[in-house]
């Protein structure tokens, strides 16, 4: 398993994670919805997963809305249902100001998550290419629970937060990570390439 690693930061690269990563590696055309070019590229949709999910109640394989990926990666950590949460405090009579604070999570950033590209060695997605169906089947059960087993690694043991000046403050995430998940086939080149891309945050609350 080779795993290859990208800053995602609010702004211009998450604008080109949304446009291009999580459609397949391609180009999406404007005003095109998120399942629409996913469909149209042949990829399943994103899926949320990670022990943060529980703190902002959502669950694990939920889908993944290009709405929630804009509130969580593209306005620098806000809760990716931040807008029915404000709607629910503006509905109780709470000011636009506070209704607005409690959709955000935590410190705002402007690094907003960590790319991670997740795939097998080369005679491993090869013969997952040219093999037959259950020999495809095995080796996408085998990739997903590498997967599964490194992401629970950096949650026990890596993922750390830093700020303050320098970064001098380090902080585990209190309820884990949270990730979206999205599967490709194919390389940028159009071969044959199984891989998954899994945008990580930290939960700030």
């Amino acid at each position: 398993m080779t795993v290859d690693i990208r800053v995602v930061r609010a702004g211009q690269t998450y604008c080109c994670y949304l446009r291009e990563t999580v459609v397949g590696d391609g180009r999406r055309l404007a005003r095109t919805l998120l399942r629409e070019a996913q469909e149209e590229a042949g990829v399943p949709v994103g899926r949320w997963m990670g022990r943060g999910l529980a703190v902002l109640g959502l669950t694990a394989g939920q889908e993944a809305t290009e709405a929630q990926l804009r509130k969580l990666c593209g306005e620098r950590g806000r809760h990716p249902d931040a807008d029915v949460i404000e709607a629910e405090r503006l509905a109780k009579g709470e000011s636009a100001k506070k209704a607005f604070k409690a959709g955000v999570l935590g410190r705002q950033v402007m690094v907003t998550g960590v790319d991670l590209i997740f795939r097998p060695q080369p005679t491993t997605y090869l013969l997952w290419a040219l093999g037959d169906e259950e020999s495809r089947r095995v080796i996408e059960a085998a990739h997903e629970r590498v997967i599964e087993r490194v992401l629970e690694w950096i949650e026990d043991e890596v993922a750390v937060s830093r700020y303050g000046k320098d970064g001098i403050y380090r902080v585990r995430p209190p309820g884990g990570l949270v990730a979206a998940r999205f599967r490709h086939y194919e390389a940028r080149s159009g071969r044959p390439l199984l891989h998954d891309h899994y945008s990580d945050t930290r939960e700030r609350r």
